[in-house]
């Protein structure tokens, strides 16, 4: 199977999501100097969707200074494992030289703006076929049927919200503890909002709480 590297410029494309893609592709995405990785990747619940992706922190700050990491990488990866087929994700049409110059050398490289790109056209229709699963937020076609509503497994916010009645704070086993709690709310801190406040109409899911606040802003 042919390997295939896709090379990030996380300056101008800020999602990537590698599930419609198949094994044969991994990433390295580049951050900038200024910038934060995905929120995602620094959660231990969440961290698993990026398996197939490695980032490299940029540690200087200048002009096209991400541009020439890739540069540099992509020089790299064709000298170690010359066969490798090479993506720059990228809107910026400054690759296009570079890439040109090494497909003239017999080497297999491209620049593509979107990832959606890469995917099959079978699969793109499959994707367009069920519109219900799409997020109002990422976009992704993500959602699930979660307590009555909509929610994301890329971007974790529910893009529909949920049912009051199908809450955790609805349950029996919740209003049993409340009771031994002397009848009062449950505080907790939401991962959100950080937030310290009453839980009683909240969300917990993958040991972290939602607040009732956010449940709301997210579905909006």
């Amino acid at each position: 199977m042919m390997k295939r590297l896709i090379l990030v410029d996380y300056e101008n494309i800020g999602k990537i999501d590698l599930s419609l893609l198949d094994i044969s592709y991994r990433a390295i995405i580049f951050v900038g100097a200024m910038q934060q990785l995905p929120k995602a990747a620094r959660r231990d619940s969440t961290a698993h969707r990026f398996s197939r992706v490695d980032f490299q922190k940029i540690e200087g700050v200048g002009k096209n200074a991400l541009d020439f990491h890739i540069a540099f990488h992509l020089g790299r990866t064709f000298e170690i494992a010359p066969e490798t087929e090479c993506i720059v994700l990228s809107k910026d049409k400054g690759f296009d030289p570079l890439l040109a110059y090494l497909n003239k050398h017999g080497l297999t490289c491209k620049r593509i703006a979107a990832l959606e790109e890469l995917v099959p056209q079978k699969m793109t229709e499959l994707v367009q076929q069920v519109p219900e699963s799409t997020c109002n937020h990422c976009g992704r076609g993500s959602c699930i049927e979660h307590l009555g509503g909509k929610w994301c497994s890329y971007c974790g916010q529910f893009s529909h919200s949920p049912e009051q009645q199908q809450l955790p704070s609805r349950s029996i086993p919740y209003s049993e503890n409340r009771d031994t709690n002397g009848g009062g709310p449950r505080m907790g801190t939401c991962a959100w909002c950080s937030q310290h406040t009453d839980m009683s109409d909240g969300f917990f899911d993958e040991g972290e709480w939602m607040c009732p606040g956010c449940i709301i802003e997210n579905a909006r």
